[in-house]
């Protein structure tokens, strides 16, 4: 017996914000170092009366947030100080609207998480934790600070994913034209890639081998009159206790080994034979078959850059939805 067979959706998306902390890591490295070689490090003036200077829906953004904030951000980007002030204060604002919508929806992040993210960043910038929180300290800018950002980013990209995840969807073609766009598609490596439709003639469980027999006939037949995938595609969801589900593009790389030597002498507009899986009797129909470009790692990236990219544009619209029904009051 086959067993059932699972089509991956494709290698799972990488981390969104993991470039950017690395960036981070680098950035903080660059500019303790220089600031060490100039002496520029010293601790943290004593602060002055801390007042508050936003109200976003009930919530306060003090003189102190801002400061840190900004502090951090010249850090970070090499910002003039009235700069970074100013990206400080609406940063916090975005911040506070994205808190109080994670907490809307029930989304949250860990201290442990936070802390291994803020570990990650000290390590590459071949730091410790507390090392990393020294240098910080010495540069006026208090590591809650920077945790404080991690944690938001974290929780808002989850917060994004939760709301638009069945919207961000990048296809196979959007892929390809990114890498013809980029001069990326040019690979003497060769692969197949696959247009399916799985058709599962459904036998329960407990089926006799009479069932599965008689199953297996009617999925032959099928076979037999299955010419073209608009035409075929009917005739199955015409039948009794036949589920029709469409799968999509897939590589033949990220294919089980089964799977493609089922798929391999099939015909474009034909059905594979059939099998006996957990669900029943299944086949695919092959809709379309080419031969294209075999850069799995490539194209994975290139996806994921997509992805993160349609992610961004829907981020930038819910902040701004966010930003519109708020009460946002300045001091």
């Amino acid at each position: 017996m086959m067993p059932t067979t699972a089509i991956p959706a494709g290698r799972p998306a990488r981390e969104a914000t993991a470039r950017r902390w690395i960036a981070v890591a680098r950035t903080i490295a660059a500019a303790v170092a220089v600031a060490c070689s100039l002496g520029l490090l010293s601790q943290s003036p004593a602060l002055a009366a801390t007042t508050i200077k936003v109200i976003v829906n009930d919530q306060p953004i003090t003189s102190y947030d801002i400061d840190q904030r900004a502090r951090l951000i010249r850090l970070t980007a090499r910002k003039p100080a009235s700069v970074a002030r100013r990206m400080a204060k609406e940063e916090l604002i975005d911040e506070r609207l994205k808190a109080q919508e994670a907490k809307r929806r029930g989304i949250s992040v860990s201290d442990a998480r936070v802390n291994e993210a803020f570990a990650n960043i000290a390590r590459r910038t071949k730091m410790s934790a507390s090392q990393l929180g020294k240098a910080l300290r010495q540069s006026g800018v208090n590591p809650d600070t920077l945790k404080k950002r991690i944690r938001m980013e974290m929780i808002w990209l989850n917060v994004v994913r939760s709301r638009f995840s069945a919207q961000i969807n990048i296809s196979e073609q959007d892929v390809l034209a990114e890498m013809l766009k980029q001069d990326k598609a040019k690979d003497d490596n060769k692969t197949l890639e696959y247009t399916l439709t799985q058709i599962i003639f459904v036998v329960p469980k407990n089926g006799s081998a009479g069932l599965k027999a008689r199953r297996k006939r009617e999925a032959t037949q099928l076979r037999n009159r299955f010419t073209t995938c608009e035409d075929g595609v009917k005739l199955a969801e015409g039948l009794k206790e036949v589920v029709v589900k469409p799968v999509g593009v897939r590589m033949a790389p990220e294919l089980p080994e089964q799977m493609n030597k089922l798929l391999a002498d099939v015909k474009v507009g034909h059905l594979s034979r059939p099998v006996e899986t957990g669900n029943g009797i299944e086949t695919y129909a092959v809709c379309k078959k080419r031969e294209i470009s075999s850069n799995l790692e490539l194209r994975s990236e290139i996806k994921d850059e997509l992805r993160n990219k349609e992610g961004q544009m829907l981020s930038r619209r819910y902040i701004r939805d966010l930003r519109r029904d708020a009460v946002i009051e300045y001091r």
